[in-house]
């Protein structure tokens, strides 16, 4: 008997049999003027933006977010975990969500606000934030800092650091 599901699976294995027949058949030649000519160097050329320091800053701290999560996450998923735990995992997940939220609008308000690129990190009380900036004053690092401060209702200990443009 054809089924929705039956006929879904037959129109997967039609479509990768096709595709298989089409690269089957594909000449060498065909192959390498599609793909193109890639030539390697034993010389590379490495040049950092500034920007790519706060990119590389913000990889690292989703790499350590997700890390955290998926601890957390185990512990929501064990079953013999008590409720308590459980229930102290499931607000360590909402904090750490929080957190990653509340970062990106702190940087985009940055953004918005001075026109100065950044990268803020949230971690209990304490605010790192890194500034994109050839300016470094101590008038600009106190602004933003009671700028970042009216977002948070507790106290917070905030760092500015600036990299050069």
């Amino acid at each position: 008997m054809l089924t929705k599901k039956n006929m879904w699976y037959m129109t997967l294995f039609s479509i990768i049999l096709v595709m298989a027949v089409y690269y089957v058949s594909f000449s060498e030649k065909d192959l390498k003027s599609v793909a193109g000519e890639v030539k390697t160097t034993k010389e590379a050329l490495v040049t950092v933006k500034e920007s790519e320091n706060l990119t590389a800053l913000r990889v690292s701290r989703d790499e350590k977010l997700e890390k955290e999560m998926a601890e957390v996450k185990k512990i929501l998923n064990d079953e013999t975990k008590t409720s308590e735990e459980k229930s102290d995992a499931y607000e360590a997940l909402k904090k750490l969500t929080t957190n990653k939220g509340k970062s990106s609008s702190l940087e985009a308000d940055i953004k918005k606000e001075f026109n100065l690129d950044s990268f803020v990190n949230i971690d209990n009380t304490k605010v790192k934030i890194v500034i994109n900036s050839k300016e470094h004053s101590f008038e600009l690092a106190n602004k933003i800092m009671t700028f970042v401060q009216k977002d948070f209702e507790e106290k917070m200990y905030i760092t500015i650091t600036f990299e050069d443009k």
